[in-house]
């Protein structure tokens, strides 16, 4: 098994940040789509998608770097890590100790790696998905490698597969949910597959912010409006729409429109925050000027 750093071409005291990066570039240069009937890319993109399903979690990601490829098989059998030591890259304790309770060694009996390929796995996939479609809910494609085993001549070998789904994503979902789609993941020996779990995540948007579970947005006011009140337009996630602010309005106040925010899962919406942003004109016509002197005339003798 090639090494996940490696693969993702970063550093092992690489960050989650670092990561998700490498990935994406990986991804964006492989992806079957992009690279029709290329058996090389389609390899990449598998081995890219392995590694970033690893390295992406936490915990997966700790026992990676303590275990090399045996991680998975600790994980399943937390009892057994307690076991030998050592980095298991080479079996170490770990595999004299599975031999004493399922036979094995050059007798034949049981072999670390028919354990390893032959179960059912989940596999985990992340999404990004705008906000719009989030409020709006949406649907997407996902094109992924999965290692499904099988077995020949009495040995048990993984082979590579891509599989294709389409995700229902509800208006509303929280950031970092996950969706669990049956049945979509590793196959096992038996037949039977693991669940695909689909991570969503909010994309960054130009315009709006999450604060706290309500969306807020800076809105551009001319002082004179700000001054004087007035009406002013107020962009949201599904257009524009129109509020009247007081007069003497200051820059950064902000001012609440109850359910204009964002989908709930629940049901209803969040409400948005319009923050105010003063705007003064970069030139002046010579009226302009003219009456912004005498104002200031004006305060000055107050």
């Amino acid at each position: 098994m090639a090494d996940y750093y490696q693969v993702l071409g970063v550093p092992r005291g690489a960050d989650e940040k670092e990561i998700k990066s490498a990935y994406r570039k990986l991804a964006r240069k492989y992806h079957p789509d992009v690279n029709p009937g290329d058996k090389s890319a389609e390899s990449r993109f598998k081995e890219a998608s392995e590694a970033y399903e690893v390295l992406s979690d936490p915990e997966k990601k700790a026992l990676y770097d303590q275990y090399g490829s045996n991680w998975e098989a600790v994980r399943n059998n937390p009892g057994t890590a307690d076991f030998g030591g050592g980095d298991y890259g080479g079996m170490g304790g770990f595999g004299s100790i599975f031999e004493q309770f399922f036979g094995g060694g050059n007798g034949g009996g049981f072999r670390m790696q028919d354990f390893e390929a032959g179960q059912p796995r989940d596999i985990e996939r992340e999404v990004e998905v705008k906000l719009e479609d989030i409020d709006s809910g949406t649907a997407r494609t996902l094109t992924y490698q999965t290692m499904d085993a099988q077995r020949t001549r009495g040995d048990i070998a993984t082979v590579p597969t891509t599989k294709k789904v389409e995700v229902k994503i509800p208006p509303g979902i929280p950031d970092g949910k996950k969706l669990r789609v049956p049945s979509k993941g590793h196959a096992g020996v038996n037949g039977r597959a693991g669940d695909l779990y689909v991570v969503i995540r909010w994309a960054k948007h130009d315009r709006f912010k999450m604060v706290g579970e309500h969306l807020e947005t800076d809105v551009p006011v001319s002082f004179t409006v700000a001054a004087l009140g007035g009406e002013i337009k107020v962009p949201t996630l599904r257009g524009v729409v129109s509020m009247k602010i007081p007069a003497g309005t200051q820059s950064g106040q902000a001012f609440r429109l109850s359910g204009q925010g964002i989908s709930r899962m629940s049901g209803g919406r969040t409400d948005l925050m319009a923050r105010i942003k003063i705007t003064v004109p970069k030139t002046l016509s010579e009226r302009e000027r003219t009456l912004i002197t005498e104002l200031q005339s004006l305060e000055v003798t107050k």
